[in-house]
């Protein structure tokens, strides 16, 4: 899932802890340039040039936190690696003492959040050429104040050129039901009757400091600022058969809890051991994929660049999964995370580990011109040129989708050449999650965008988890057994808000279908009984919101998954156009939502429209989350952001 607001003082935090290694064999020389090294004076004693040095640290934090300018995180970044170099437990010190003042969060919060991710970023950062351009691509990709880098990742080589005139397999005009469950987020501890509106940014638990009597008691069925009680994700699963009979399920990745800074290798073992021990009570098999919490801590995806050993989760993910998996995706699985599977005649599932492009998994940094980690899509268009030899239709599943803010744009930029390769020939369908909204994006064969050139869609699932501030969901969609098409979406969610009415008259969440894709957006793009819900309706429906704001509204609602507890895209702002945009932009590079830290002071000077659009971009913050440990600072006043700090977005 995703976050929003002081990362900037997180990814540097993260970026200290005691018990780092040593730098490798190779000594790893200070940067030249530093701001700090350069100017320590020589005469002071080793107490003296301590204090000195962290109190240049801590100056150079403030500067990055206060202005939000490119030049100023990077020589952050700088200072960082050249104090680590020297000592690392200098830069703890200097974290530790600013952390809980700037971030709001409990001290252990930060320690742990420090402790438990710092090790990888420091090492990246002493690999990385910050000065070089690695800086500001970190400064880019995390906090979004610098401006957007070019795409440097290149041009794909196929196997085969596209067919010339590529056959398509007929529909069947038989459907089955699919069940379609993300970021499930079960929180173990949950304690009903607990603080839901407590001083940490996972609530509805028993913390040593909290109150002997809730200002907010937490129901036993869920909060809207809380993960999933056991009991929310088992009530799910009894319903579902008495709407449905699934062929089978996906799992779009998270289903561990939020509580980020205090997730181990232990505990996320046990919790997605319980979890998926659950979910086989649904009795169909459900094809996973690998989200950004699954490993503990959470985020962490080390790369042949980067070294580091991540064989603990997935041999005990192939493990779990192996009740649904057949023995050579399972051995797969154990590889890097991704795995092929054929539920039924020309038909296949490929499920990628998307976190090799997710900006907080900060192993990436260590190698920013690795743009294809651990051979991943290599591996992707070997599976795909397979498919198309063989006549197959394919899903891709996954859970941080490519067209996300949060989504590294090479990756994203060499996985969209891939679509516009095998789409919609092969490519069928695509899912994903992470988001937590009810969402998709779209793929286009050309560089103009309409409904002729749209070949592909990503379908982004709702969640099951209402944190933050949305109704848990699921979906169901009605599939084409020959043609692997979409035909229809059934959403469906109960209302959180009535939890309290439930525990008290001894009922059940009332699940219930919020919508169908089909009739509620058919009634506005219309569309024949024969005709699928394809990436040209959906680029069709997006022209719609854009002439109909009633159109779009009802798309806002559904968004937020009729809670309506997310923040207003008022009609005849820049919202509206800036979420359509998006909806367009199936690789992350074309998105128009900025990566939005809203740290910066309004300037006097700023103009009325400036204003406006600052405002704006306060809401989406705090609704998009773009950082990727969800709600972390989300409690620290939001103040506005000038999106003219980072230059013009370059859209490659």
């Amino acid at each position: 899932m995703r976050l929003g607001v002081t990362t900037v003082i997180l990814s540097l935090a993260l970026a200290t802890t005691t018990t780092l290694a040593a730098p490798a064999a190779t000594p790893i020389a200070p940067v030249a340039s530093s701001p700090i090294l350069a100017s320590t004076p020589s005469h002071l004693n080793h107490f003296q040039k301590r204090n000195w040095v962290t109190d240049k640290l801590k100056e150079l934090l403030q500067e990055a936190l206060q202005t939000m300018e490119c030049g100023a995180c990077v020589a952050a970044l700088v200072g960082v690696k050249d104090v680590a170099y020297i000592k690392k437990s200098w830069v703890l010190d200097s974290i530790n003492s600013l952390c809980p003042e700037l971030s709001k969060e409990p001290a252990d919060v930060c320690s742990g959040l420090i402790n438990a991710q710092g090790p990888v970023l420091l090492d990246s950062l002493l690999k990385a050429d910050l000065t070089g351009g690695d800086g500001k691509e970190i400064c880019f990709q995390v906090l979004g104040v610098c401006p957007s880098p070019a795409v440097s990742s290149g041009t794909l080589t196929f196997p085969k050129p596209r067919p010339a005139n590529p056959t398509v397999r007929a529909a069947s005009g038989t459907h089955v039901d699919i069940l379609h469950l993300s970021d499930w987020h079960v929180d173990e501890q949950y304690v009903a009757g607990s603080e839901a509106a407590c001083n940490r940014p996972l609530c509805c638990r028993k913390y040593p400091d909290s109150p002997a009597t809730a200002n907010r008691s937490a129901s036993t069925w869920g909060d809207y600022n809380c993960d999933s009680p056991v009991k929310l994700g088992q009530s799910l699963l009894k319903y579902v058969p008495t709407i449905a009979q699934p062929s089978f399920a996906i799992l779009t990745g998270d289903v561990p809890p939020h509580d980020v800074w205090s997730e181990t290798q232990d505990t996320v073992v046990g919790e997605e051991a319980n979890a998926y021990g659950i979910m086989a009570s649904l009795g169909a098999t459900i094809y996973p994929t690998i989200g950004n919490h699954e490993s503990g801590p959470p985020n962490l995806f080390p790369t042949k660049a980067s070294g580091g050993d991540a064989s603990w989760l997935y041999n005990s993910l192939a493990s779990a999964w192996s009740r649904w998996l057949p023995s050579d995706a399972t051995n797969s699985v154990k590889n890097f995370g991704a795995y092929t599977v054929s539920p039924s005649p020309g038909f296949r599932i490929i499920s990628l580990n998307t976190n090799f492009c997710y900006t907080m998994n900060f192993y990436l940094y260590a190698a920013t011109k690795d743009y294809d980690p651990n051979g991943e899509l290599a591996w992707l268009i070997t599976q795909l040129q397979a498919a198309e030899d063989a006549g197959e239709r394919v899903w891709i599943i996954g859970h941080v989708g490519p067209s996300q803010t949060d989504c590294i744009q090479n990756w994203s930029a060499l996985y969209y050449q891939v679509v516009q390769r095998y789409s919609p020939h092969v490519i069928a369908e695509q899912f994903f999650g992470h988001t937590h909204y009810d969402e998709f994006a779209l793929f286009y064969n050309s560089a103009t965008k309409n409904a002729q050139s749209a070949v592909s869609t990503a379908w982004i699932g709702p969640s099951v988890t209402p944190y933050t501030d949305l109704n848990p969901g699921f979906r169901i969609y009605k599939v084409d057994t020959g043609s692997w098409n979409v035909y229809d979406a059934e959403t469906y969610i109960s209302n959180l808000d009535q939890a309290k009415t439930w525990d008290a008259s001894g009922s059940s969440p009332n699940w219930h279908l919020e919508y169908s894709a089909r009739q509620t957006y058919g009634s506005f793009a219309p569309l024949t009984a024969d005709q699928p819900l394809s990436a040209s309706w959906w680029h069709t429906l997006t022209t719609v919101f854009e002439s109909n704001p009633a159109a779009f509204q009802q798309y806002w609602t559904f968004r937020g998954k009729s809670a309506n507890r997310i923040p207003a895209c008022t009609d005849g702002s820049a919202c509206p156009k800036e979420m359509i945009c998006d909806l367009r932009a199936g690789k992350s590079s074309d998105a128009c939502s900025p990566i939005s830290f809203a740290l910066k002071a309004r300037s006097d000077k700023s103009s009325e429209a400036e204003a406006d659009a600052m405002a704006m971009n306060n809401r989406m913050a705090e609704a998009m989350d773009p950082s990727g440990l969800h709600s972390f600072y989300k409690r620290a006043p939001l103040k506005p952001w000038n999106k003219k700090l980072c230059g013009t977005i370059n859209k490659h």
